[in-house]
């Protein structure tokens, strides 16, 4: 399966959730549909491409996700996507990752062959998680292959894909092709609703904001300086002083504040 988790692990280091999102770069190995090919429009902000003869389930009858089933019930292709508020406090993120990868520990039907950090040092919040092994339900073994993708937005997406262990030499390479074929929607814009709340509206409210008020009050007369990023759901205002050394000048953060681009509520990152 060696080569089977870099291809996994490649492109679990291009998702990424925004929304829900995909970043660019990896090949396609299905290249574009054919005739023996489809495309499928997924909800969470992506494209892939499947068998034609696979059969789409969005019915949600057996989980809140999407499914791509081989006719025969011997293989399939899972996406399903929640949200974790954990995810965005650096306090709470190292217990997110030591659960996903105790989630296949302490569960008896798993045994896991392969696993791994797209960043091992588990301290950003954009990261993916990758397993591979077995699974064994109701009497049934198959083999399986997952990439949790991580975002600092709090959103995460599972990607799996599923073979009967006494099909998995024709299944799994198919479904390797169904992740490697994964790609954005859009850019961006497609799978971002519209902001209620612009960047310079965001940075008024940051501004005004009592403790930075303070802030910009003890400086003077030096500037506070104000830098507005674009964080998916969120507008991240970035508060800090630029300190000038002999030799070096280097940014001294007051603060990060998240404001929701549909609500306008106001977080601080510390």
């Amino acid at each position: 399966m060696k080569t089977s988790k870099k291809i996994l692990i490649f492109a679990g280091g291009i998702l990424l959730l925004i929304g829900i999102a995909v970043f660019f770069g990896q090949k396609n190995y299905f290249q574009k549909p054919d005739a023996e090919t489809a495309e499928f429009h997924s909800r969470y902000g992506f494209t892939l491409q499947y068998p034609k003869d696979w059969i789409i389930d969005d019915s949600q009858k057996d989980a809140p996700a999407e499914f791509i089933r081989e006719p025969n019930g011997r293989a399939f292709y899972s996406m399903q996507a929640h949200t974790d508020p954990r995810v965005t406090d650096p306090k709470e993120l190292k217990k997110v990752y030591r659960d996903i990868e105790d989630s296949f520990k302490n569960d008896a039907r798993y045994l896991v062959e392969e696993s791994g950090w797209e960043y091992e040092e588990k301290n950003t919040a954009d990261n993916s998680y990758f397993a591979a092994g077995s699974y064994t339900e109701n009497g049934e073994n198959w083999q399986f292959k997952e990439i949790t993708v991580f975002s600092k937005s709090g959103n995460v997406l599972v990607l799996r894909g599923m073979s009967l262990k006494d099909y998995a030499n024709e299944y799994e390479p198919i479904i390797d092709k169904i992740f490697a074929s994964v790609v954005p929607t859009d850019k961006k814009a497609s799978t971002q609703i519209a902001p209620k709340i612009t960047q310079e509206e965001a940075l008024a409210k940051i501004k005004n904001l009592p403790e930075v008020q303070e802030f910009m009050r003890l400086l003077f007369p030096k500037q506070a300086e104000f830098e507005v990023e674009d964080w998916d759901t969120d507008w991240a205002v970035h508060v800090f002083e630029l300190v000038v050394g002999e030799n070096s000048v280097h940014r001294a953060t007051f603060n990060w504040y998240r404001v929701d681009k549909q609500t306008g509520v106001v977080e601080k990152e510390f």
